[in-house]
């Protein structure tokens, strides 16, 4: 086991996916680290619902200690005999373009479908954590880095690692106001409900996990949540993203709309799909719209970062939209690969400090890459399934 020193510390702000994965690997090596995380508990907030994970799979299931449990724990589909599997669809005519996972851990093709809570719970093991610490600001000095705290606390380490989202206050201390997220031309409305099983069975036969729904301008992902044991209904959410040639003007509609009003929006934009989508969001009725619905920010890192000491990981790097499936597979690349050159430099006693050009000259260009990916995908479905074939085993119709 490699020989550290304190002053090998990590200090990681922010505990999403890509934080976690990164504290647990320097956990199991022992490395020193220490995660920051705003949130006064690990549940004080909604961490969303759930995420497809199938690029960052290899690297993570190597680099997650043993004793906080079996990954295949997070599936949305645990505890049920199904694998997780996501079908594309034309909204317009329910014919299914293709069907990715649904089969069994270990073989090509396999799909993991993570409930963002229990995913967040599962990664939260056995770590030092700090809670209800907000990042204010950092210095770099020669010997290392300062984080403080709005608390008036400070950190001190050899390396600080900014994964704390798209509105990442590291980010922002980092590159200034020059560089800032900026809204999508999509936007999206989103609400969730308890099916029945007719209604809810058609979606299971084309995705145990999710199904991705297409219509020109228009994404729509319905995603499994769970299952009362009869099998009587199940619970589902939907986000609907739709093309707005006024963003600005659009998304302040949406953040005053009424629930009412979010509700006809998504009857009005879905006119013309199958039923058996439409009664998706007929079931879900009014009371089930989010209000504020969520919205989806771009961020395109630029080619080199000025810090350091200091780095990025996950959508603090490159924030994207959600219809390639890139978000949380990118911030977990991220955190493996900075994870094993962090290992490497421990046990060739190395500065930490020295890792961190190495790992922007792979994680920059891949972010940026997956976020104009994941744009062409909102334009172009075809770009989607490109991605898919080079994932593994997908069934296309």
């Amino acid at each position: 086991m490699a020989q550290t020193t304190e002053t090998n510390k990590v200090l990681i702000i922010g505990a999403g996916p890509g934080g976690l994965v990164l504290a647990q690997s320097l956990r199991h090596r022992n490395i020193p680290y220490e995660v920051f995380e705003r949130d006064a508990e690990r549940s004080t907030r909604s961490q969303g619902w759930a995420v497809a994970l199938f690029e960052c799979l290899p690297d993570l299931v190597k680099l997650l200690p043993d004793d906080i449990g079996d990954l295949q724990s997070v599936s949305v589909n645990y505890g049920i005999e199904d694998c997780d599997s996501m079908g594309v669809l034309d909204a317009q005519t329910a014919k299914l373009v293709a069907r990715l996972g649904g089969v069994p851990r270990g073989q090509p093709g396999y799909v993991l479908r993570a409930s963002r809570s229990h995913f967040r719970e599962f990664l939260w093991k056995h770590l030092n954590i700090s809670t209800s610490k907000e990042f204010s600001h950092y210095t770099e000095d020669q010997d290392g880095v300062t984080a403080f705290f709005k608390d008036g606390t400070s950190a001190r380490g050899s390396i600080l690692i900014g994964a704390d989202g798209s509105r990442s206050k590291v980010r922002d201390n980092l590159l200034g106001d020059s560089r800032k997220p900026v809204l999508s031309n999509y936007l999206a409305v989103t609400g969730q409900g308890e099916l029945p099983r007719h209604v809810y069975e058609p979606l299971r036969e084309l995705g145990t996990a999710a199904v991705l729904a297409n219509a020109p301008n228009m994404r729509c992902l319905f995603g499994f949540r769970s299952m009362t044991p009869d099998k009587s209904s199940a619970q589902y959410y939907w986000v609907l993203g739709f093309w707005s040639q006024d963003p600005a003007a659009e998304s302040a509609w949406l953040d005053k709309a009424s629930k009412e009003s979010l509700y006809d929006k998504a009857i009005e934009l879905t006119a013309g799909w199958t039923p058996m989508l439409t009664e998706v969001i007929r079931h879900t009725g009014s009371d089930g719209m989010f209000a504020p619905p969520i919205k989806f920010y771009e961020f395109v890192s630029p080619p080199t970062l000025p810090g350091k000491r200091v780095t990025l990981l996950g959508d603090a790097a490159h924030a994207m939209t959600p219809f390639r499936g890139g978000g949380a597979n990118t911030a977990i690349r991220d955190a493996c690969e900075l994870s094993k050159l962090i290992i490497q430099a421990v046990e060739d006693k190395q500065p930490l400090k020295s890792v961190l050009r190495k790992y922007e000259e792979v994680m920059l260009p891949r972010g940026s890459e997956i976020v104009l990916s994941s744009r062409a995908v909102g334009e172009n479905l075809e770009h989607l399934m490109d991605i898919l074939r080079k994932v593994g085993k997908m069934e296309e119709e």
